[in-house]
C-alpha cells in the first residue's frame, strides 16, 4: 500500500494559497501571545511569592501553560492558566482580537468569553491588561474557595 503524496501536496498548495496573505497578521498574533504570556507568568509568580511571604508557600499552585496554536483557529495562538480543576484561556487572533475565556471548570463548557479588539494600537494595551488582571483574580478566587 502506498499513499499518494501528490494529492497531499496539491492540497497543501491549495490551502497555502488561501493563507499566504495572512502570514504577517498571524505572526503579530503569535508575538502578542508571547508578550501576554510573559506578563501573566510574572503576575502569577508575584502571587506565589506574596503567598510565601505571608506564610503559605503551599499556595504556589497556579500554572501558566506554554503558548501554542489555538485549538479552534489556525490563525490564532493560546495559552492556559490553571489551578486545580479551574482554567482560563487567553487567545490572540490574527484579526487583532484578544479573547479571554473563563474562568471555568475543565471538562465543562468554556466561558464566559470576553473579546477585546486591540488592532495593534498601544492605547488598547491598558484595556487588555486590566481585563487580564480581572480574569486572573477571578480564576484565583474561584479556584481557592473552600
Amino acid at each position: 500500500m502506498t499513499i499518494d503524496g501528490a494529492r497531499i501536496e496539491a492540497l497543501a498548495r491549495e490551502i497555502a494559497s488561501r493563507e499566504a496573505g495572512r502570514v504577517d497578521a498571524v505572526e503579530r498574533a503569535r508575538l502578542l501571545a508571547g508578550e501576554l504570556h510573559s506578563e501573566v507568568a510574572a503576575v502569577v509568580s508575584r502571587f506565589a511569592a506574596a503567598a510565601r511571604r505571608a506564610g503559605a508557600p503551599h499556595l504556589d499552585l497556579v500554572t501558566v501553560g506554554p503558548v501554542e496554536p489555538d485549538d479552534k483557529s489556525i490563525r490564532a495562538f493560546q495559552f492556559k492558566i490553571r489551578r486545580g480543576r479551574f482554567e482560563a484561556i487567553v487567545v490572540t487572533k490574527d484579526r487583532g482580537e484578544v479573547m479571554l475565556v473563563g474562568p471555568f471548570k475543565r471538562g465543562e463548557a468554556e466561558g464566559p468569553c470576553n473579546p477585546i479588539r486591540q488592532e495593534g494600537r498601544e492605547s488598547d494595551r491598558p484595556g487588555i491588561e486590566t481585563n487580564l488582571e480581572t480574569l486572573l483574580v477571578a480564576l484565583i478566587e474561584m479556584s481557592f474557595q473552600k
